[in-house]
């Protein structure tokens, strides 16, 4: 009998040093799932087929390297996660896959959190998978991916996430698809320094949650930029276009712009809550009123800093469909919308904001002041055939409607003749191509919003 117990015993001791997750040595190897696949214990195996599946986590170290196989398919079983405390490079020439194992498998994903690793993302598919990434001193680059249907178990901050403040990440050609969290995110205590370019963002946070597609939370010396995206929403009530915040209050230096964005669809258009520097330039919005109840949303652009202490220069967006153009629910942030009067000035925006058909019951509002400071908002075209003063005041709600909220200084507006929108609207059947000027030309002159043989179109 305890001959039978002890070999019992040594069954089980072998079935767990088996299950021991495989961790790298950290000499400077570079590793490949074709090699670990070769490496007893690590929980990699090439399939029939020629993919490689991943059944048990491991990490590689700090020091070593994770290279992706060129023309790769990695399968992840369910709530696998791998590792990877030094530098990921998910480079290759052509393409690869990283995918779930079978039907109803919930893999986690990538976990890169290496303080001192560094990740090379370029012509990779993640799809059912996230990457979750931070380090102090590590930066991630990721061109020409596409992170689709990601299932929230890594990380529920984005399908794309940062776990730790770091800077000099950029983002670009990338496709979010689909996918159950928001696209991109980081902590609300994490501050990073991010560009965002030229990426397709497609109907994400499809589990209807309320966060945006791109929810950042900004501080320190960190710098944002989001510009020439499309953030195209899924209709849902809940999910927004971009966001920035500082909900913890943190001290910042860093520069935040979004500029050039094509954002449609969603519950809201841009947001900003907390304490956020920002600029907000050359925006397009369009029908981003998915909110179900008014009071909750539904604004291209709004602003909300109980703390009075925000910077935000507005101009030159295109805002059309909202339940309404911009709010500013309370507080005094310091909002310029337009400030025409000194061209010399440190101050000077020329405004050329568009407002057009925002609002709900029949009730237009183009601009609602909740808040007590004076805005700007000078040199803008507002949703009325008439651009003068007592046009004007029906689409906004300011002190003129209640003493104790702030002041809009709206005029001059854009311009006092009939406005852009009602004259080129008219335009019909001629071939020519009309700017928010009114200027016609046989082609597009530039990136804009034109009216053509009657119908509005976008050129980027």
């Amino acid at each position: 009998m305890k001959k039978f117990y002890a070999l019992m015993l040594m069954a089980a001791m072998a079935a767990g040093a088996m299950a021991q997750e495989f961790v790298s040595d950290g000499t400077g190897n570079v590793y490949t799932f074709n090699s670990l696949s070769q490496i007893e214990g690590t929980g990699v195996t090439m399939q029939e087929d020629g993919s490689y599946l991943v059944a048990a986590d491991f990490t590689i170290s700090e020091g070593d390297v994770l290279q992706m196989d060129n023309n790769a398919i990695i399968k992840m079983a369910n709530g696998v996660r791998v590792t990877i405390d030094g530098n990921a490079d998910f480079a290759p020439a052509d393409t690869a896959v990283v995918t779930r194992d079978a039907e109803g498998s919930n893999p986690k994903g990538f976990w890169m959190l290496g303080e001192n690793g560094n990740a090379e993302l370029k012509n990779v598919t993640f799809e059912y998978v996230g990457v979750t990434f931070g380090g102090l001193n590590s930066s991630l680059h990721a061109d020409n991916c596409t992170f689709i249907l990601y299932n929230g178990k890594l990380n529920s901050s984005g399908a794309l996430a940062f776990n730790a403040s770091c800077d000099n990440n950029i983002v670009e050609n990338c496709y979010f698809i689909e996918n159950t969290v928001n696209a991109i995110g980081n902590g609300a205590n994490t501050p990073i320094g991010i560009i965002i370019r030229n990426c397709l963002f497609w109907h994400n946070t499809t589990s209807n949650r309320n966060k945006p597609q791109i929810n950042l939370t900004v501080g320190g010396a960190y710098d944002v930029l989001i510009e020439d995206n499309d953030v195209i929403g899924g209709q849902f009530t809940m999910s927004g276009g971009i966001g920035l915040s500082n909900m913890m209050g943190l001290g910042h230096t860093g520069t935040n712009i979004i500029r050039n964005n094509y954002i449609a669809d969603n519950r809201y258009g841009i947001t900003t809550i907390g304490s956020v520097d920002a600029y907000i330039i050359n925006n397009t919005m369009i029908d981003n009123h998915y909110e179900t109840n008014p009071n909750n949303g539904g604004s291209c652009i709004s602003i909300y800093d109980s703390s009075s202490s925000s910077n935000v220069y507005i101009e030159g967006n295109w805002m059309e469909g909202g339940l309404w153009g911009i709010t500013v629910p309370s507080g005094a942030p310091n909002i310029n919308l337009g400030k025409v009067e000194d061209p010399e000035a440190e101050d000077y925006n020329p405004g050329n904001n568009t407002f057009l058909n925002n609002g709900f019951d029949g009730t237009f509002c183009d601009l609602y002041n909740n808040g007590t400071a004076t805005i700007y908002a000078q040199g803008n075209t507002w949703n009325v055939a008439v651009q003068d003063e007592e046009s004007i005041e029906e689409v906004i709600y300011h002190q003129v409607d209640d003493p104790s909220k702030g002041l809009v200084i709206f005029m001059p507006a854009h311009e006092e003749e009939p406005s852009a929108i009602e004259e080129i609207s008219a335009n019909q059947g001629n071939n020519l191509y009309y700017n928010i000027m009114g200027v016609p030309s046989e082609a597009p002159t530039a990136p804009g919003i034109y009216i053509h043989n009657g119908k509005k179109i976008l050129v980027k």
